[in-house]
């Protein structure tokens, strides 16, 4: 299938000093965008910012100057591993995390948008010395943002995953190993809207053993004074089924955030369930919606669990598509009437029903969505929606590319002519190069 790829590039125009576009002819101006889409390579010999300017139609350019070094590494060398929220828009700012660095800690960068034109500039997080810093993330390979202003402060929750040990195949192979780390935590800023720089306040939690692994995402329910963090476990895939004597359930933390505090409420683990990823809060914040990739065959059923927000104890679940299908991502529609889930494995998009009391139920039958494109299986990750229907789904592993569909009200998705979209600066990248963390953007600033 032909995909349609533009791609941009500035001159100036006269007196005008346009940002006109033109690097493959199509004389596009970044100020005719209706929005823009941004993701991170990832890439351990230095990240950077992907950046994509969204038509009225949906259809995605890259914009010239992408992708921004962000001044620091990413973690891609390492091999896959998979969290929610890895760049996060606040304001006029996009926070980045910077996975890499390892044994040693990694670290955060600051943008600050340009919102006519998408354009980003690194923000110095510490001003009092020559160079440009970004700010540590006080543990190893931070991987995911969550943003409270409650309180009347805006406080900043990092979490550092450190590892993802895992065993792989039968009979099993083991990658990495569980180790004790005070490393493995949540980390507290806060942060100033108005200089974009970020201010280390305490560390939150902290996962010491790892025997449930490190936080894979962290997200704050609407009113930002509660606080949802899902854990890796120790999986076991490649397998027709994890060995339950290897395996070591992921788990789902809840608590209570006030003044920069965090203080644990619930948790909840299940064996057999194993690979906690995506999450999103229920637009009431009565309940979390968790993905879990990694299931034994008698939890099957348990690819999406809906949680009670307040105790963290299970009251749903469902299955995705097919048998390790491997669900990690979750978006809730911007009319917060239905629920998205990313399966890595199979590629495809499913859809819930939010209901009146924040449960899920299903009425679109089959109520899975494929990606196209003839896309290595391993490869989709994050989602993303923007206003007027349209829902972008990294190709982040593999493949490099961004779906997307067109979506109805009834959740059902149809992809767009012309998707999948190839990232032009990762042509040719490798997934030990490129294997994209994180999907946000925003919509641009009336003229």
């Amino acid at each position: 299938m032909r995909t349609r790829v533009r791609n941009v590039a500035c001159i100036t125009a006269g007196a005008l000093a346009l940002s006109a576009c033109e690097r493959d002819g199509t004389g596009l101006d970044q100020r005719d965008f209706a929005g823009f889409l941004y993701t991170s390579t990832n890439n351990s010999a230095g990240n950077a910012i992907v950046a994509l300017g969204r038509a009225g139609d949906g259809q995605l350019t890259e914009l010239s100057g992408s992708p921004y070094a962000s001044g620091g590494s990413g973690d891609a060398a390492e091999g896959d591993f998979d969290t929610q929220w890895a760049l996060r828009m606040v304001g006029d700012y996009l926070l980045a995390v910077n996975a890499g660095g390892n044994p040693t800690n990694g670290t955060v960068s600051v943008f600050r948008v340009d919102r006519a034109n998408g354009g980003l500039t690194r923000v110095d997080q510490n001003p009092a010395t020559p160079g440009m810093d970004n700010m540590d993330s006080r543990g190893i390979r931070p991987v995911s943002i969550a943003v409270s202003a409650a309180g009347g402060a805006t406080h900043v929750v990092v979490a550092n995953q450190h590892s993802n040990p895992n065993f792989q195949g039968s009979p099993a192979k083991q990658f990495g190993t569980v180790q004790s780390s005070t490393l493995r935590n949540l980390a507290v800023f806060t942060f100033n809207t108005a200089t974009g720089v970020l201010e280390f306040s305490r560390i939150g939690a902290t996962y010491e053993s790892g025997t449930n692994g490190g936080p894979t995402t962290v997200e704050f329910n609407p009113a930002g004074n509660r606080l949802a963090v899902s854990t890796w476990g120790v999986t076991h895939f490649m397998v027709p089924d994890p060995d339950l004597a290897l395996q070591r359930p992921g788990r789902l933390y809840l608590y209570d955030f006030a003044g920069g505090a965090l203080t644990q409420r619930g948790v909840y683990e299940e064996t057999g369930v194993s690979g906690n990823i995506g999450l999103s809060w229920s637009p009431s914040g009565q309940h979390v919606y968790l993905t879990n990739f990694n299931l034994h065959s008698s939890k099957e059923a348990n690819s999406v669990t809906v949680h009670d927000g307040g105790t963290a104890a299970k009251v749903q679940n469902f299955a995705t598509d097919v048998r390790n299908d491997e669900a990690c991502w979750t978006w809730v529609s911007l009319d917060q009437r239905k629920l998205y889930t990313a399966s890595f494995g199979s590629n495809v998009v499913s859809v819930f029903d939010i209901n009146a009391d924040g449960r899920l139920s299903q009425s679109l039958t089959p109520n899975s969505f494929p990606r196209r494109g003839g896309l290595p299986m391993g490869d989709t990750k994050d989602m993303y929606e923007a206003p007027g229907g349209h829902l972008y789904v990294s190709g982040a592993f593999q493949s490099h590319s961004v779906s997307i569909f067109r979506r109805a009200a009834s959740g059902a998705l149809t992809e767009e002519p012309g998707s999948p979209y190839r990232v032009p600066s990762s042509v040719g990248r490798s997934k030990e190069e490129h294997a994209y963390l994180g999907l946000t953007g925003f919509e641009r600033a009336s003229n």
